[in-house]
């Protein structure tokens, strides 16, 4: 997968997750797309508003709840079940601990659920 900043990614993703086309191409089944946006969501640096897809793949990828990551980063549940569902933005200061909490995690290893 490539990701914005210009870095490849390879990830091996269970057969299971796949399907084949009719034109004999690789397609993935949602567990396979929600897999690869979780992956994508922790590779990729906070460094400007993220789409509310992003916020969900990366609280999913990080195992929490929206209650969890709220608390993780200073914000009440409601505010992250508006950036998720688009009708808010993160501040700066948010951006900014959840780019922390991002890169915390990484630094201890994260298992991604299957």
């Amino acid at each position: 997968m490539k990701l914005p900043d210009g870095r490849t990614l390879f990830v091996e993703v269970p057969g299971r997750w796949t399907v084949e086309d009719r034109g004999g191409e690789i397609a993935f089944l949602p567990e396979g797309v929600r897999f690869l946006d979780r992956i994508r969501a922790l590779a990729m640096k906070l460094d400007r508003a993220p789409s509310p897809g992003y916020v969900t793949a990366l609280r999913e990828a990080l195992g929490l709840t929206q209650a969890e990551i709220g608390e993780r980063i200073g914000v009440d549940k409601m505010t992250v079940s508006r950036w998720e569902r688009g009708t808010l933005r993160p501040s700066d200061e948010s951006l900014a601990a959840l780019e922390r909490l991002r890169k915390a995690s990484i630094q201890k290893g994260i298992v991604i659920p299957g």
